[in-house]
């Protein structure tokens, strides 16, 4: 039985080792961590965690640490493909038979330097100190409209109503990933209705500090200072490659891998985050940030490095939670030549996009249900009846 060492001690290795045993995997297993914790889900971090809803114990991924040998605060830095040996920052060596990276991404930085006051959003552990440092701070700046900054926007001001909470980007809109228009006014008038203030087409040039070398104000365009004494980063990720360079395996957004997670190594693979992912749906190759895909990877590869030949078949799925609402996206929601929109309340509508009379994809506020129907009407190749989606009193799931 072959040997398996996963590079991350994340989500999705978590959820690989837990799917591996219930395979009954008779095999070592070996997780490489830089973490001290046990696996975890992420989501929670910027939500319920940050807000106080949920405890540690309430996302964790239980791993039965008899069945594997489980490497703590342990960082990898060197990998030799041809003899099948990984190093560790301590040049301790360890072979493998099969390897797997699960190692995810990291947030960029805006300054080399650790500076109190600065935060960026990955690890339990930065969500504990952003947590401790919002209750503490008077004017809290967000950098960055994406989806952590609007996330952690709307966990403040649930907390905090009468913090001062604001969103600085050099764009002119929240959300230039991983959205469209619709989703994005949807999300804009929640924001605003609840007094998080934006500065758009707007960059940080500076800070000015306190004699002890925390942050005191942000430098602005024109030397417009704003008062900060919380800053946290949102202004995008990276996947974890650096280890890869100058090996086969380079790539500038992720390690590549087929619809079976296989990279161009024999018996190396990868999954979650730093997978650069084929994805059939969309005909490329893509990488997905999100909870689904490391879930749905996970599932795949444990059946592959057990003998069972499956693809990754999803169709890309993504959700937020801001201010108690709920929205998801699902497949293709910017090239499309018509949609509709299914408006059942004020808080409570779905907008399904088309391409060739067909669906491709879904933004949904509120209607977890219309995103589980419209997924299996994809996934049937169904050209469905255009007036009856057009119309709310018929349920979708007629379609099918």
């Amino acid at each position: 039985m072959s040997d398996i060492s996963i590079i991350g001690g994340g989500h999705a290795s978590g959820k690989l080792v837990n799917n591996l045993h219930k395979l009954e995997f008779k095999g070592n297993i070996n997780i490489f961590s830089e973490e001290k914790h046990l696996p975890y889900e992420r989501p929670p971090l910027s939500k319920d965690y940050l807000y106080g809803s949920k405890k540690f114990e309430d996302f964790k991924i239980d791993i039965n640490l008899e069945k594997v040998n489980y490497y703590f605060s342990t960082k990898i830095n060197k990998i030799d493909f041809n003899k099948k040996l990984i190093y560790d920052q301590n040049n301790n060596n360890y072979s493998y038979d099969k390897l797997v990276f699960a190692n995810g991404s990291s947030p960029k930085r805006i300054f080399e330097e650790n500076i109190e006051g600065v935060n960026y959003l990955r690890t339990l552990d930065d969500s504990v100190k952003i947590k401790s440092s919002i209750e503490i701070s008077r004017d809290i700046v967000l950098l960055g409209a994406g989806y952590i900054s609007l996330e952690i926007a709307s966990t403040i001001k649930k907390n905090y109503p009468n913090k001062e909470v604001t969103i600085i980007d050099n764009s002119e809109k929240i959300l230039l990933r991983n959205s469209n228009d619709d989703l994005r006014e949807f999300i804009f008038k929640y924001q605003k209705k609840n007094n998080v203030k934006f500065l758009f087409k707007t960059s940080l040039q500076n800070l000015i500090r306190n004699e002890d070398g925390s942050i005191k104000s942000l430098i602005l365009d024109d030397n417009k200072i704003l008062p900060c004494d919380l800053l946290v980063v949102g202004i995008g990720v990276y996947p974890n490659t650096d280890i890869l360079k100058g090996t086969m395996l380079e790539e500038k957004n992720g390690i590549k891998v087929n619809e079976y997670c296989e990279t161009a190594v024999k018996d190396v693979f990868a999954l979650g985050d730093v997978a650069l992912s084929k994805n059939n749906f969309l005909n490329k190759h893509i990488r997905e940030e999100s909870w689904n895909n490391a879930e749905k990877q996970s599932d795949i590869l444990a059946k592959n490095l057990t003998g069972t030949k499956t693809a990754y078949d999803e169709i890309p799925w993504f959700w937020t939670d801001q201010f108690d609402q709920n929205f998801q996206i699902l497949g293709e929601i910017n090239y499309f030549d018509n949609k509709i929109l299914r408006n059942y309340s004020e808080n409570k509508n779905t907008i399904i996009y088309f391409k060739n009379k067909k669906i491709i994809g879904a933004v949904a506020v509120n209607n977890g249900r219309d995103i589980s129907i419209i997924r299996k009407i994809i996934k049937k190749n169904i050209v469905p009846n255009m007036e009856k989606i057009q119309n709310i009193d018929i349920n979708l799931k007629e379609l099918l």
